[in-house]
């Protein structure tokens, strides 16, 4: 529980992070989009892309591993074009 409790404090200073740096410009945004776009393919390469290996055959991973890359073309169209 206590580590469920963690987590919820840094979800809300997280929001309150944001909320608070919400009007200081690109500055915050080229600092802030990096760091949340490596959280993501961190979780995605070393947390679920190993136990799908496990489960499927190599039809099934090369399709999960091709829908992870496309998440990932996804978020890189997006932070250039925003």
């Amino acid at each position: 529980m206590l580590l469920q409790l963690l987590t919820a404090v840094a979800a809300v200073a997280g929001a309150a992070v944001s909320l608070l740096a919400e009007g200081s410009g690109a500055g915050a945004i080229s600092g802030i989009l990096p760091f949340t776009a490596g959280g993501f393919i961190y979780l995605g390469t070393v947390s679920v892309l190993p136990e799908l290996l496990r489960e499927g055959g190599p039809a099934q991973a090369l399709l999960q591993l091709l829908a992870l890359l496309a998440g990932l073309a996804m978020m890189l169209l997006i932070a250039h074009y925003e």
